[in-house]
């Protein structure tokens, strides 16, 4: 009688166990909305002789942002964020950041490029023709837009801040608010590893 009620005691537990995993199933990483509904996707950048395609950037994932080198004070804290993020962690030692200028007019590549690895010698500055600025900033659901130029003929460039982490596929999968920690950023892509 013992060994029946054992067993049946055994039975319901296995049962109520199936059951709660059916019904509450495994917790699951929630899908980040954003980057759900943004397009994305491949891109190349080209600038005079010099061009970019991010499939280069294929197999590993890696942190994308949008600035300009002449920014007085989002785009560093951006970039000092994104070098905070890329020295967190051990395995994240080969991670790369792509930093992209929305102001080619002023921001050559090696302009750029020389900016960005101040920052870190993993993040790479990239710039395009306006109109692959405009397009790739569209599908990444980011904004700039130049201001007035002062007397002087110096400007500024408005534009939205945001970390968007790329796949080793290439897939936009995490669109981070600019106002995230370092440690936020690196989190996330150990998870993309």
């Amino acid at each position: 009688m013992n060994k029946q009620i054992y067993l049946a005691a055994a039975g319901a537990f296995v049962i109520a166990l199936a059951l709660s995993v059916i019904i509450f199933g495994t917790e699951k990483e929630p899908e980040d909305v954003r980057a759900a509904y943004l397009p994305g996707g491949e891109f190349t950048l080209s600038h005079g002789d010099q061009s970019f395609d991010m499939r280069s950037l294929r197999g590993q994932p890696y942190v994308l942002y949008f600035g300009f080198t002449h920014c007085p004070d989002v785009c560093p804290l951006g970039l000092a964020t994104i070098r905070d993020a890329l020295n967190q962690y051990e395995e994240l030692s080969q991670a790369r950041a792509l930093f992209v200028t929305v102001d080619p007019a002023r921001d050559t590549p090696q302009h750029i490029e020389e900016y960005a690895s101040f920052f870190h010698p993993n993040i790479l500055g990239r710039s395009g023709t306006l109109a692959e600025t405009q397009a790739l900033a569209k599908a990444y659901g980011t904004y700039f837009m130049a201001a007035e130029k002062d007397a002087e003929g110096h400007y500024n460039v408005d534009h939205t801040a945001y970390y968007y982490l790329i796949n080793a596929e290439g897939k936009l999968s995490r669109v981070l608010d600019h106002n995230v920690t370092s440690l936020t950023i690196a989190d996330e892509l150990r998870k993309l590893l």
